[in-house]
This record gives structure tokens, sequence and C-alpha cells, in this order.
């Protein structure tokens, strides 16, 4: 945990707040879901999570370049009933190795704990069973009775059996050990690609959750199709100058 660093660019009061964290999964759900959060509510950039072992990698976003893990709030009513008064977001487009997801996550409970995050809410994708031309269902888990609560108020069905591996997996598991808020969103899609409108199902889910915030996800399935062909094109594109990697399993359900 030594080589991780959370590095705050200025000191944001974030008690009583919600924590997204998203991380790309299958579908890069949780990395679009993510980015739609941070432009449609215009949540600052705050911070940074730095380590040697990640991508040796830049993100340029409107020309700006940008560490591969960014962390953005603002003050936003959100949470069951309204509950945080600031939203919060850890988001990356790569999944960091195996080696080091759990102090990662140990790291980022850490910090939430110390800067007084009352939820984390982790966004996921998972393949789907069945007919996929359907729209994608989404589940959820909660580590707490007040977090299954708050998906049965919100009529989410909660996953009963499967596995989920990565940042989610570690994140629910830690959070059940030290009785933590920790909910999980996940979208289900059959894709090997980009798939935006699983992204706007599992967007439509934490508007619902979140009253106080407008998500409007209507545009997101709108420009769905040029979403996932940017980011195809931004990934063949990278071939030739980015490292090569092995690949990480993803995340399984049922």
């Amino acid at each position: 945990m030594d080589d991780i660093s959370i590095i705050e660019y200025e000191e944001v009061d974030l008690s009583n707040s919600m924590l997204i964290v998203a991380f790309p999964t299958v579908g890069l759900i949780s990395s679009i879901a993510g980015h739609y959060i941070i432009d449609s509510l215009k949540l600052d950039s705050i911070g940074t999570i730095t380590s040697n072992q990640f991508m040796p990698a830049t993100i340029i976003h409107k020309s700006i370049p940008s560490p591969p893990v960014r962390i953005y709030a603002g003050k936003k009513k959100c949470g069951p009933n309204d509950s945080c008064n600031t939203l919060a977001i850890i988001i990356s487009e790569f999944m960091p190795s195996p080696d080091i997801i759990k102090p990662l996550v140990d790291k980022i409970l850490m910090w939430a704990e110390k800067k007084g995050c009352e939820i984390i809410l982790s966004l996921e994708g998972t393949h789907a069973i069945g007919d996929r031309s359907k729209k994608s269902k989404v589940f959820g888990i909660g580590t707490t009775p007040e977090m299954k609560k708050t998906l049965k108020n919100f009529k989410i069905d909660q996953t009963q059996e499967g596995m989920i591996t990565g940042v989610t997996g570690v994140l629910l598991y830690q959070g059940l050990l030290n009785k933590k808020n920790v909910l999980c969103l996940l979208a289900e899609t059959q894709a090997n690609y980009p798939d935006s409108r699983a992204a706007a199902s599992l967007l439509e889910k934490l508007d619902k959750m979140l009253p106080a915030i407008k998500i409007d996800p209507k545009p997101l399935y709108k420009a769905a199709k040029q979403i996932e062909d940017k980011i195809l094109q931004s990934i063949e594109q990278s071939k030739p100058t980015a490292p090569s990697l092995q690949p990480v399993p993803y995340s399984m359900y049922r």
C-alpha cells in the first residue's frame, strides 16, 4: 500500500458524501456511466490516485492531460432520501493488475473513512444470459441491512448467486467485514465492446436512487453508437504506442 498515493489538488469537504467508484469492467459500462455523470453534473477535478504499478499513460480529455485514475466531486444532494450533500467519483479507463487491487481498495476505503464518505457505490457490468435484444436489466448488491433496504425500496433485484472479481469484488467483501455501506449496481451486457446502452440502463436506476440529481440517460441512448465508435477508435489508435498488457479476467455473475 506504500506505493499507492491519493493526492488531493485542493481540500474538499466530503463529510456526509456518496463516493462512486468506476473502474472498467465488461462493456466498459462503469467508465461510460462515470464519464457521463462527471460531464452532466459538471463535477470538479479534485485529485488523483498514483502508483508505480499503474499503466504508464496519460488520458487526454478536452485537450487536458490527466492521470489514469482521477477523483471528481461537487456539492449535490444525493444518496437514498437525499441523505448525502456531496457527490464524489473515482474513475479510470484501465483495470489495475490483480496484485494491486486489494491494496488499492484498502487505500480507497481508508481515504473514504478519513474524508467522511457515508456510502460507496460501485458501478459494474455483468454478462447477460439469454436474449440481449431486450433492455439491459440492472441488479444490485448491498453490504449492510440499510443498503439492502435501499435496493428493495427502489425495486432493484438483488444478485443471489455468483462471483464478482476486481475492484468491486474487494470493495464488497471489505465493506461487509468492516460494516461499511457499500452498494453495487450492475447492468447486463453481452458486449466485448463499449456498451453505452447498458450504461444508460444503469444510469436510469441511479437517477431514481438520487432524486435530487437529474441524470438524464436519454442523450446517452441517442449517442450510443457514436460513443462506442469513438472509444473503439481510441483503442485502435493506442495500439502502436501502448505497452502490451496481459488480459485481466472480467467479473462473472449469475
